[in-house]
């Protein structure tokens, strides 16, 4: 599909654009005195809530309707899957692990997903995969069997999760925008460089690593387990002569940091897509925005309701796309 074909879809999304949330407003919301006083300021802002709401389910409602209005507009730019599969992949191990130890998984799915996940409760109880998409069928598959045969949920934690950065690099190669294949390789980069670190600090082998970590086009793969399992200050060594000195020096402060940090990274290089009129990246760039919003409102809204200081909730707060 030409990129023209989207240009009804990027005006539609411009002009949502002037509803985000601007630092100013994540200020106010922070300096608000109560929960209740928070809950009244977003709800002038758009957001269907108040003080008795359930503020996670009014969240997790406000993002699926952003992305269906997306859908709709660009019903067949599969390449924007690439920004949601990971809920998916997240539904798969909810399911699996509810159905070795046997308990209801629906209260741990998440929305909006490529599949619905009716769909992958029927495949995973009938043991038959062969309904679902190319891109987690047979991952599905594979996963039960190591579940099941091995039971170490870990390993197949580490299983999906290099499935979930492959199929999102290949839902945005296939997309045949350079800006989504960027974004998209600097996740996988930033997703793999915190499970080597994980895995470093937990002494995990070198399976684990060959299962977790995901080759993209920033890394070379076997390069870079060498180094993690060579330990931490060589992992360290291998982040600065890679170029990558910035996210060794995010992941030494701490965790929390490097997530902060990887976050506004990946924001600070979607927002290229303002300088687009056409395309895939304008609409994918307006769906990020939105995640990161509500995910600043959800530290927002946990802080108010435990009475968090302003200082702490600062701290945490990401970089927002207006």
């Amino acid at each position: 599909m030409k990129d023209n074909n989207y240009l009804f879809a990027v005006a539609s999304v411009r002009a949502k654009e002037n509803s985000l949330l601007s630092q100013s407003d994540l200020e106010q919301l922070i300096n608000a005195q109560s929960y209740k006083r928070a809950s009244a300021l977003l709800a002038e802002k758009g957001y269907d809530i108040n003080e008795k709401s359930d503020y996670s389910a009014v969240l997790d409602e406000e993002l699926k309707e952003v992305w269906n209005s997306i859908h709709e507009a660009a019903d067949k730019a599969d390449a924007l899957n690439a920004f949601i599969v990971k809920n998916d992949f997240q539904n798969l191990k909810a399911i699996l692990k509810a159905e070795v130890m046997n308990y209801d998984a629906k209260s741990y799915l998440v929305q909006p997903s490529v599949i619905n996940p009716d769909k992958l409760f029927e495949a995973v109880s009938k043991r038959d995969f062969s309904s679902l998409p190319d891109f987690i069928g047979e991952t599905a598959k594979e996963a039960l069997e190591q579940i099941t045969k091995t039971g170490n949920a870990q390993l197949c934690d580490a299983l999906i999760d290099r499935k979930t950065l492959e199929t999102i690099l290949a839902f945005s190669k296939n997309s045949g925008d350079e800006l989504l294949t960027e974004y998209a390789n600097s996740y996988c980069l930033a997703a793999d460089i915190k499970t080597a670190y994980r895995a470093i600090k937990t002494k995990k082998s070198s399976v684990f690593l060959n299962t977790a970590i995901a080759e993209n086009d920033l890394i070379n793969k076997e390069s870079f387990i060498e180094a993690a399992l060579s330990g931490e200050e060589e992992f360290f060594e291998y982040l600065s002569s890679a170029g990558f000195s910035d996210y060794k020096d995010a992941l030494s402060e701490s965790s929390s940091a490097f997530e902060k940090y990887c976050d506004d990274k990946l924001l600070t290089l979607i927002k290229k897509a303002k300088m687009t009129a056409f395309g895939l990246s304008p609409l994918a760039a307006y769906f990020v925005a939105k995640e990161t919003e509500i995910k600043c409102l959800r530290i927002i809204l946990s802080a108010k309701q435990s009475h968090i200081s302003s200082d702490i909730i600062r701290e945490r707060m990401r970089e927002v796309y207006v």
